[in-house]
């Protein structure tokens, strides 16, 4: 993939009749680490993408358990964008239900603690002591 992107780098650009980039088909297939690290590297604007059913990469990386390390690369691309880092944004993420487990369900629930102002929830310091 990495030297497909470096002779064609708009390849990482392409859509199928879905609407779905490279990336999204990434997420889906559960490719390795670093096949979803050279789509970003080509493209990182395409973890905003959404494809024909709405879903940006990072949903479904989440929808298709694709690997932590992949979810949480395509997390902190998504969230370096500043329209991805409000309440709203982090909150649709929520909304989808992926039925999260293990280190994910620890990571997003984190991430929705942040959002949210209820007592239950872990404390800034506990949320940063995981990360």
């Amino acid at each position: 993939v990495a030297a497909l992107l470096e002779v064609w780098p708009d390849a990482a650009k392409e859509k199928d009749r879905y609407q779905s980039t490279p990336l999204h088909l990434s997420c889906y297939k559960r490719t390795p680490l670093e096949v979803t690290a050279a789509l970003l590297e080509c493209w990182p604007e395409a973890v905003k993408e959404k494809g024909n059913f709405g879903r940006t990469p990072l949903q479904m990386a989440c929808l298709y358990e694709a690997s932590l390390e992949v979810k949480f690369l395509l997390l902190n691309t998504w969230l370096s964008y500043k329209e991805n880092r409000t309440k709203s944004a982090i909150m649709s993420l929520k909304r989808d239900n992926f039925n999260f487990t293990g280190d994910v369900k620890v990571l997003f629930s984190h991430l929705f603690a942040l959002c949210n102002n209820d007592a239950d929830n872990p404390s800034p310091n506990e949320i940063m002591d995981y990360f």
